[in-house]
């Protein structure tokens, strides 16, 4: 794709979330990806020694967490333990990390499970809060996994997820020089769009979304003065990354969304003579039962 092509999430269909890139067959996220790597703009960076970077860099969702009340908290992508270890004392603190080097790591902040969360084992609504951060854009089945946290996550809890937007300005503009493509694990790529659609579908209610930007160290004149050249790799911007905050649905706002979605359906599913206040209720009566049968998650074990 080059500057002046179409972008492909203009021609993604309405039921779509997300784009498809193939995964290198030689990733994995060990020490060559934990280890010295080399970023976008080709500088020599060591992961592992980033911890006040990385601090700084999520001090918003920090801030959200530090505003509640101790609970439990789980880390999906845990990485070495980063944000973990920097959650108050209060909390009960939970890790899912796919690296074992990275595990070892954030065993010093938390409980850590070295694998998938889909093997964690963890009970229903067992977590006040779930992070998610940085960590879908890896994933090959991005619906599997946020089935399997609204699982584990309580009634009123809180998911705060943190993804690229890959249909930013500076991707329009950049387009395979957007920065973000560096990394060839980000395989599940989200626009601001999409993810909206995606959270809302899965069950989840977006409380407030941010964009980190004009309040990090990225904000400088240098980078705004690389927007200019497009023949070199795009500069951190405004948009570039999106945080969501989202509470699960009740299981009235999901039969509400339900029943929302169903009846945008209706004009183009029935004929103009139909009748519409009773296909309407219809649609109603179809979202109840479909949500009768799902059994109601429990509520966090406080410890």
């Amino acid at each position: 794709m080059t500057a002046h092509d179409p972008n492909p999430f203009d021609s993604l269909p309405p039921d779509g979330y997300f784009l498809r890139r193939e995964p290198p067959p030689d990733a994995d996220f060990e020490a060559g990806y934990w280890g010295r790597v080399v970023d976008p703009d080709g500088i020599l960076r060591d992961r592992m020694a980033e911890r006040d970077r990385f601090l700084e860099n999520i001090a918003e969702e920090l801030a959200t967490i530090a505003a509640l009340p101790p609970g439990r908290i789980l880390d999906v992508g845990c990485g070495p333990g980063f944000l973990l270890s920097a959650v108050g004392e209060g909390w009960e603190r939970h890790g899912v990390e796919v690296s074992a080097l990275a595990a070892e790591h954030a065993r010093a902040y938390g409980q850590i499970h070295n694998g998938l969360l889909a093997d964690a084992a963890y009970p229903d609504g067992y977590f006040d809060v779930v992070v998610l951060h940085h960590v879908i854009e890896h994933v090959a089945d991005p619906s599997a996994l946020l089935r399997g946290i609204r699982r584990v996550l309580a009634e009123d809890g809180l998911l705060i997820l943190a993804t690229p937007n890959f249909d930013s300005g500076c991707a329009r503009r950049f387009a395979e020089k957007y920065r973000l493509l560096h990394d060839r694990t980000h395989i599940t790529l989200f626009s601001d769009d999409s993810m909206r659609r995606f959270l809302r579908d899965h069950g989840f209610r977006i409380a407030r979304s941010d964009y980190p930007y004009f309040e990090t160290p990225y904000f400088t004149q240098e980078n705004l003065l690389r927007l200019m050249d497009t023949g070199q790799v795009s500069p951190p911007f405004y948009g570039n990354f999106m945080t969501f905050y989202c509470r699960k649905m009740t299981r009235a706002e999901a039969e509400a969304a339900l029943v929302q979605a169903l009846a945008a359906l209706l004009p183009l599913a029935l004929p103009e003579t139909a009748d519409k206040a009773a296909a309407e209720a219809a649609v109603q009566a179809l979202a109840v039962r479909a949500l009768a049968g799902r059994p109601r998650p429990a509520g966090p074990k406080k410890a």
